[in-house]
């Protein structure tokens, strides 16, 4: 059972693939990588089409002689969906040979791909050792290679489940995160010849004890924006006598950090650290009176592990009915590495703080500026925002909550100018419509185009009437005397033509031309 889960197992990796045939058509299908190892028993062959195994997909495995053209092809025996197995005794050691892989779609399309083997190359895995020390579990490639990249494989001794690391260095550490301490793990290797495109299978397993963090206790990254703190307990009743060291340790070497250097502080400032890496801190005391060192590690990566305050500022202004609202940036964001990590989206909740069931609303956009429609007057609205990255779940901290509040709305501006046009045209069409027989009943009584009617004159008593006594009345127009020339007239002649002139005040026209015929010539 072993064999035939090392042979499953080993030897993978050669990314270089040909594409023997495609269907008729334009479309790039992708390629079928083949990977081929060697175990002592038989050879194991797995594929992938475009870095996946497909459920819709058949694939044929066939393996035959190189330069014989009368060699019929053999089925590769099937292990699973994308692997095969052939038996050692079944191939000819004198002879090369090509494994073929063929993919047929559901619909029709069909892809294939070949690699060459040797039934007779010898591969063996590389050789390494694990070291557990000072809290890090190393992983020390015994022979080097700078042409050579490795793929590890750790797994708990009782468990099936298994993560896997690339590296190209001959010193790896195995992240902290992957290790619970007291437990066994156990690793496996196999490495990859880069200039002649070759992998070995997988080496024996080796197995260890992950190692238990010693003092300083309670290791913890205080890391707010761009700006990292590393803090520890000590208790320094008990052993005074101590410094302090940090050490930042990459996937093949461990440097100090000389801003924390045999310092007795229990704090460091890492805020050097980028933004975008991944790191593994160990610090370190020792004891000068005990003589006595002992090392604790952490794992930290600034992208993921940062809190990103929240936004700056927040300001809210009511115009004409809308709220406008505006978000500034996290004091973090002027770190270029933050701003441009990923796609920052503003991300704000506003409620109608005036009811106590109100519903909270959320909006989402790239720039940082909100508007909200259609206010309610006497009315309270209050909002926070934080920022949100597009392509991850990160976030910043909300803002504080701030509120702004409505005016009451007053209708009388809305109705006043309404109401003082309806006034004016109504009062302009009442005066209109009273004034007209106004007029006409004063143009009637003061300017009357006939005379009264002979029963009304008679009702005020006088002939002719008197105007003084109805003052209400015209005027009736001054009638003049008339005036005659007479010639050779003597006083008594005059006196009689001005008495008669006086007593006949109503007589006709005709009658005044007698007395003037009358008068002597």
């Amino acid at each position: 059972m072993r064999e035939d889960m090392v042979a499953r197992l080993v030897v993978l990796l050669l990314p270089a693939t040909w594409t023997v045939a495609m269907a008729a058509g334009t479309e790039d299908l992708g390629t079928i990588s083949i990977l081929i190892g060697k175990s002592p028993l038989r050879f194991a062959a797995e594929w992938d089409w475009a870095d996946r195994c497909p459920e819709d997909v058949t694939f044929t495995a066939v393996y035959e002689k190189i330069g014989v053209p009368d060699s019929e092809p053999q089925d590769c025996a099937a292990t699973a969906e994308c692997s095969c197995e052939i038996p050692s005794d079944l191939l000819d050691p004198s002879s090369n040979y090509t494994l073929l892989v063929s993919a047929t779609t559901t619909d029709g399309r069909k892809l294939s791909s070949s690699r060459d083997f040797d039934p007779n190359r010898e591969t063996r895995p590389p050789g390494f050792r694990v070291a557990a020390s000072d809290a890090l579990v190393m992983v020390k490639i015994s022979t080097p290679d700078i042409y050579y990249s490795y793929k590890l494989i750790l797994r708990q001794n009782d468990s099936t489940e298994e993560t896997a690391a690339d590296f190209r260095m001959s010193f790896y550490i195995i992240p902290p995160s992957e290790l619970l301490p007291g437990q066994t793990y156990c690793v496996k290797l196999k490495e990859y010849n880069i200039l002649k495109r070759e992998v070995t299978p997988f080496s024996p397993e080796e197995c260890f004890l992950a190692p238990a963090n010693g003092p300083p206790n309670n290791l913890r990254m205080e890391a707010l924006d761009a700006t990292y703190i590393l803090r520890w307990d000590w208790d320094f009743e008990q052993s005074p006598n101590v410094t302090f060291s940090v050490e930042d340790c990459h996937t093949y070497k461990c440097s100090k950090l000389k801003a924390c250097e045999n310092g007795t502080s229990t704090r460091c400032n890492c805020s050097a650290l980028d933004f975008s890496g991944e790191y593994i801190l160990r610090v370190s005391v020792y004891d000068s009176q005990r003589g006595k060192k002992s090392s604790s590690v952490m794992q930290f990566r600034p992208s993921e592990d940062t809190i990103l305050g929240p936004p700056k500022n927040v300001t809210m202004q009511i115009v004409h009915n809308e709220l406008f609202i505006n978000v500034s940036e996290p004091e973090g964001f002027k770190n270029d590495d933050i701003l441009k990590y990923c796609t920052w989206l503003t991300h704000l909740k506003y409620w109608n703080n005036s009811t106590l069931s109100s519903e909270v609303m959320v909006n989402e956009n790239e720039t940082p500026f909100f508007k909200i429609k259609s206010l309610e007057a006497s009315t309270t609205y209050c909002m926070r925002a934080k920022m949100t990255c597009r392509s991850s779940n990160r976030s910043s901290l909300y803002s504080e909550v701030h509120c702004i509040s409505t005016d009451p709305r007053s209708y009388l501006v809305h109705w006043i100018a309404p109401f003082a046009f309806l006034g004016i045209v109504m009062i302009a069409v009442a005066l209109y419509l009273c004034f007209c027989p106004l007029k006409r009943y004063l143009e009637h009584i003061f300017f009357p185009s006939n005379k009264l009617p002979s029963s009304i004159e008679k009702g005020f008593g006088e002939s002719p009437l008197n105007c003084i006594n109805h003052p209400f009345l015209l005027h009736q127009e001054e009638i003049l005397d008339r005036c005659h020339i007479v010639q050779n007239s003597n006083a008594e002649d005059l006196g009689q033509i001005s008495y008669k002139s006086t007593s006949q005040d109503s007589s006709q026209d005709s009658e005044s031309s007698e007395v003037t015929a009358a008068s002597p010539h």
